[in-house]
């Protein structure tokens, strides 16, 4: 019986996937765990594994393909077992869409074309808008008000993502959507521009960095964000780090970051506001228990915000092993999507840049993250001081609860070698 091979949860709430490398091709024979393409996320790659043994019947995508999450890329069946007919499904898996129902036939790219507005499928039952568009790109539809019969997808196969539905919204309720514009003839001779044409070289958005672009786009677009900025004493911070790198240099035992001191103190003071420790839904805000600490993570191909659980309970050491741990997953791709879920709160530090103030941008659906600045004197005798900079969603917070947030991180900075012996 034909197979469905699909593509696995990958914790990116529904955005699509990158066809980075496959390592089969229709009429292969496969064994149960063989290795049959990898796939690239905004969060890492993913090996997809053959489910059964048998022969690779079909498949779906090419290299550098995007993909939806749970779609099907290949399938496996016996050698020379015909494909399932169309309107039937090739495995017990349903639609991740719509659990219990039979799963579709496998389109082609210029069927989905031609039915931009949905139509019959071969077994009768009609084919609605709701399956091509993406998750998030429904839910954002639903906040906004927005009938997604209505608006034309410019994702995969005519696919609606987020983009399309921030782009309606921008519009005014009566402008339709914008009608493909005419290709223009090259110019002639006489027509050619004075001035020589700059180079340049077209990077595809795609992968990590189109998945986050589209994360970035939609925090914005989606909440109420503010930052307010003020600066935590650095004296105590500094000599602290600097003791605790002569001790773990002659005991030969791994260095502490200063970073892991200012996710330590931001854990604990976090921990005491329960308004910012929370995600923003319009059915309730969800207040947490413990703080879920993520923290961005440049890799060098995307930024990665891997969670540590419940920091506020951590001692420091176990704190830092737990994060030089997730940032060589990080660095090295193999971070588990469960190991980038949950955050409660983030930090983002930038000091080591060199950078004094920034504005970061919520990791939705959480409701606050803190920047980190680089320790500096304002002038020669003046004291060394850290830049805080706190993003929080105003629908969640008020500006005097996230004042009293941030004052209570930078006190929490200025006494870490206090609140660590404690």
């Amino acid at each position: 019986m034909a197979t469905d091979v699909r593509v696995p949860t990958t914790g990116n709430a529904g955005e699509d996937a990158v066809v980075l490398e496959w390592n089969v091709t229709e009429g292969s024979d496969v064994t149960a765990g063989d290795i049959l393409v990898t796939l690239e996320t905004a969060k890492a790659t993913i090996d997809v594994e053959a489910p059964i043994s048998g022969q690779v019947l079909k498949t779906f995508y090419a290299t550098g393909d995007e993909v939806g999450e749970h779609e099907v890329l290949a399938v496996l069946g016996e050698p020379g077992e015909q494909m399932p007919p169309e309107g039937s499904s090739a495995g017990p898996a349903a639609d991740a869409d719509d659990m219990g129902a039979t799963s579709p036939a496998y389109p082609t790219p210029a069927a989905i074309a031609t039915q931009p507005g949905g139509g019959a499928e071969p077994n009768g039952r009609t084919q609605t808008r709701r399956h091509s568009a993406s998750p998030r790109a429904r839910r954002l539809a639903g906040e906004f008000g927005i009938d997604l019969s209505s608006l034309a997808g410019t994702g995969p196969m005519g696919r609606i993502i987020i983009a399309d539905v921030v782009a309606a919204q921008d519009r005014p309720a009566a402008e339709a959507p914008p009608t493909p514009q005419p290709v223009l003839t090259p110019p002639t001779i006489d027509q050619t521009p004075s001035a020589p044409v700059d180079e340049f070289t077209v990077v595809p958005v795609r992968g990590a960095r189109k998945i986050t672009a589209r994360r970035m786009q939609a925090s914005l677009a989606t909440s109420a964000q503010l930052t307010l900025t003020r600066y935590a004493k650095a004296k105590a911070l500094l000599r602290y780090a600097k003791r605790l790198r002569q001790v773990t240099d002659a005991t030969s035992r791994p260095r502490m970051s200063l970073n892991d001191l200012i996710m330590f103190a931001a854990a604990r003071a976090v921990a005491q506001h329960p308004e910012a420790n929370s995600w923003f839904d319009w059915e309730g805000i969800k207040q947490f228990t413990h703080v879920n600490l993520g923290f961005a993570v440049d890799t060098g191909q995307a930024l990665l915000v891997p969670v540590i659980r419940s920091a506020d309970t951590m001692t420091l050491s176990e704190l830092s092993q737990a994060a030089r741990t997730l940032v060589e997953r990080a660095r090295t791709g193999t971070l588990a999507p469960d190991e980038m879920d949950g955050g409660t709160f983030t930090v983002s530090n930038l000091g080591g840049l060199g950078i004094h103030w920034f504005t970061p941008v919520l990791n939705t659906p959480q409701t606050a993250i803190v920047g980190i600045g680089a320790a500096h004197q304002s002038h020669p005798a003046g004291p060394s001081l850290v830049p805080l900079s706190l993003t929080f969603d105003h629908r969640a917070i008020d500006g005097a609860a996230a004042a009293r947030l941030l004052s209570d991180i930078a006190s929490c900075i200025e006494t870490v070698d206090v609140i660590a012996a404690l």
